[in-house]
C-alpha cells in the first residue's frame, strides 16, 4: 500500500513538472513571437521611411547657410542701442519663417563703429579655400519704407587670427533700387574680398560681418554662399 501511494505521488510530481515545463514553453514562445513580430514591424517601418537627402555643397564645402531663420547666439549686433538695433522679423520674410530687421544711425547716435555679424556653423572654423573662386556671398534686402539706391555698408570675413577682409557695397552688386515693395538680391563674388592681400587664413574663417555707415532701415534675409560664375 505504501509503495502504491509513493508511486502515485511520484506520478503527481512528474505531472506537475511536466505541466510547469509546458506552461513555461508556451509563455516563452508567446513572448518570443510577440517580440519577433514587433521587430518585424519596426524593420518594415524603417524600410518605408523616405531617405534623407544629403546637404548641398560646393566643392565639398557644406556650410552654405550664413543666416536662415533664427536669431540665435551665432548672430550679434553692436551694443550701442542708440546707434543700431537688430530684431527678428516674422512678417516681412524672403523665405522661411524669419528675417532680420536692422535699423541704424551712426552719426546721430555718435558711434565710432557699429555692425552686425554671423558666426555661422556654430562658430566653427570654416575652410573656404575651395570655394573662393567659384562662389559668391548672396543675400536679400528690402527697404522698410521708401526706396534708395545706395546701401551704406561694408562687408567682411574675419578669420580666427583676427584678420578682417573688407569689401564695400557698390551698385554693381544689385540690379535696381532697393524699395519697400520687393526684395533685391545682393551678390558679392568671394574673390572680390582681399583675402590674399590681407594674408587671411581662409582655412579658418570665423565669421561674416556687415559694417554699418550713415543710416538705414532694412529687412535682411537668406544670407548664403552660392555657386557663382562671373558673367
Amino acid at each position: 500500500m505504501k509503495k502504491t501511494i509513493l508511486s502515485l505521488l511520484n506520478v503527481t510530481d512528474t505531472f506537475k513538472v511536466s505541466v510547469t515545463c509546458a506552461l513555461f514553453f508556451i509563455i516563452t514562445s508567446t513572448v518570443f513571437a510577440q517580440k519577433t513580430a514587433f521587430v518585424q514591424v519596426k524593420t518594415q517601418e524603417l524600410y518605408d521611411e523616405t531617405p534623407v537627402e544629403t546637404d548641398a555643397s560646393i566643392n565639398g564645402f557644406k556650410e552654405l547657410i550664413v543666416f536662415g531663420d533664427d536669431l540665435d547666439n551665432t548672430v550679434w549686433v553692436s551694443p550701442e542701442k542708440q546707434c543700431v538695433t537688430l530684431e527678428k522679423e516674422n512678417v516681412q520674410t524672403y523665405s522661411g519663417n524669419g528675417a532680420l530687421h536692422v535699423k541704424w544711425d551712426k552719426v546721430t547716435g555718435g558711434c565710432k563703429w557699429i555692425g552686425i555679424g554671423f558666426g555661422w556653423n556654430n562658430w566653427q572654423p570654416k575652410d573656404m579655400g575651395e570655394v573662393i573662386t567659384v562662389s559668391a556671398l548672396q543675400f536679400q534686402v528690402k527697404a522698410v519704407k521708401g526706396s534708395f539706391s545706395n546701401l551704406p555698408v561694408a562687408f567682411a570675413f574675419e578669420d580666427y587670427t583676427g584678420v578682417q577682409s573688407y569689401y564695400g557695397f557698390n551698385k554693381t552688386l544689385v540690379t535696381g533700387d532697393f524699395n519697400d515693395k520687393e526684395w533685391r538680391t545682393v551678390t558679392i563674388p568671394l574673390k572680390n574680398f582681399p583675402f590674399e592681400g590681407n594674408d587671411a587664413d581662409i582655412s579658418k574663417i570665423k565669421q561674416f560681418m556687415i559694417q554699418l555707415e550713415g543710416d538705414g532701415d532694412i529687412y535682411l534675409d537668406d544670407i548664403r554662399i552660392v555657386q557663382y560664375v562671373q558673367p
